[in-house]
């Protein structure tokens, strides 16, 4: 089931991951998952027909699979089938046109791309600017397009979208007609900084997306962010809810120090993204997980006076020429788990936590580790050539 991608080295050993994730699905109305293969075991669960979940290993009449939280137990083979469910390197198209997304996404690591099309709007409820152009290209290399539906980080413009069922139908509606009009194959919903009273009415539109969706093949994915204290921007998410009725879930795993914090910190520290995955993992199963990567970073400057740091985003493109103008030889960061450097001027000390290779591949480790369903990169053309080597 596994295979070597690339020649990258994790703790000293080559990268592997399955190219998918084998998933159990229960065909029976009612199926026991028990602490042991013994009928007298301990149950740890009742599974209902069409529930699914990671296969770890098995026996002569039992599969052991992996349940929320990654709890484990044994199921009967009679209770389900087995089916391979896709592991996925996807990647979220960002700055330019068409002409721009081909040349930055003619990668042969990348299965799917998912430009930025629709969003949310005052009048009309969506507004659409796919590109079949870019659907061929894109299907032409083997690829496949989720379309991104974003609401502009806009709390009251969501709210009204999702408070009213009539509008909901109507943004259902317009998306479906879009997608089957261009051959894209889903939607990705991003809708951050969302109200609490919102809640399960988003819940509500992520089943209708999927109701309307799922009859014409097509996928419902869905952002979420890596969970924090903020209402808005985290605790406004059921991920139980959505991982329920959504085909994938994705973690956004980047900006743990974010622009505006004022304190100077990794973008994505590798123990803050596991623990990110761990808490999600409780919530949804494991193979309909992505991981969302960061293809940039943020030079923070803490000024020589005292103060809140500021930042600036780096691509990881450019990472290498920022170390190569200032003179700087990185050093490895053993909270972060990546390389960083800084150096000081009359402006205060200056400060980059570096995404390159290594702090992807231990990202990329997390997939196998999680038995999740990939990674999505933020954003395509931010990362140098080589960043690809290290998912396939």
């Amino acid at each position: 089931m596994a295979s070597a991608f690339g020649t990258i080295l994790y703790n000293g050993k080559p990268l592997q991951t399955a190219s998918y994730v084998t998933v159990v699905s229960v065909t029976k109305a009612a199926a026991e998952v028990r602490a042991g293969t013994a009928v007298q075991s301990v149950k740890l669960a009742v599974l209902k027909r069409g529930d699914e979940y990671p296969l770890i290993a098995e026996s002569k009449y039992h599969y052991r699979i992996q349940l929320l939280g990654g709890k484990q137990g044994w199921i009967s083979k009679a209770s389900v089938s087995v089916r391979k469910a896709a592991r996925y390197v996807a990647g979220w198209n960002y700055a330019g046109g068409t002409d721009q997304f081909i040349k930055d996404s003619n990668k042969a690591a990348l299965d799917i791309v998912i430009p930025r099309w629709y969003k949310l709007s005052l009048n009309g409820l969506v507004t659409a600017s796919p590109d079949k152009r870019y659907v061929d290209w894109a299907h032409s290399k083997g690829k496949k397009v989720w379309a991104m539906l974003g609401n502009g980080f806009d709390p009251e413009l969501t709210d009204r979208i999702l408070s009213s069922s009539a509008n909901r139908t109507a943004v259902v509606g317009k998306i479906k007609s879009s997608l089957l009009a261009n051959g894209i194959d889903g939607i990705n919903v991003d809708f951050e900084n969302m109200k609490m009273e919102n809640r399960e009415q988003f819940v509500a539109f992520i089943r209708e997306l999927k109701t309307a969706l799922s009859v014409k093949g097509k996928l419902v994915t869905v952002d979420v962010t890596r969970e924090n204290p903020d209402p808005f921007w985290s605790g406004s998410y059921n991920r139980a809810g959505i991982g329920k009725a959504a085909d994938y879930v994705i973690m956004m795993g980047y900006d743990e120090y974010y622009g505006g914090r004022g304190e100077a910190g990794s973008v994505s520290s590798l123990p803050w993204a596991e623990e990110g995955l761990r808490l999600l993992l409780k919530d949804v199963p494991a193979h309909k997980v992505l991981l969302g990567v960061p293809f940039y970073t943020r030079e923070w400057t803490e000024p020589a006076g005292g103060g809140r740091a500021v930042s600036e985003e780096v691509s990881a493109k450019e990472i290498d020429g920022w170390l190569s103008a200032h003179r700087l030889t990185k050093r490895w960061d053993p909270a972060a788990r990546q390389f960083y450097a800084e150096y000081t001027d009359s402006k205060g000390r200056h400060r980059l936590w570096v995404e390159d290779r290594t702090s992807m591949a231990g990202r990329w480790s997390l997939v196998s580790k999680y038995r999740i369903g990939g990674v999505v990169a933020w954003a395509i053309g931010q990362e140098p050539a080589n960043m690809w080597s290290v998912f396939k």
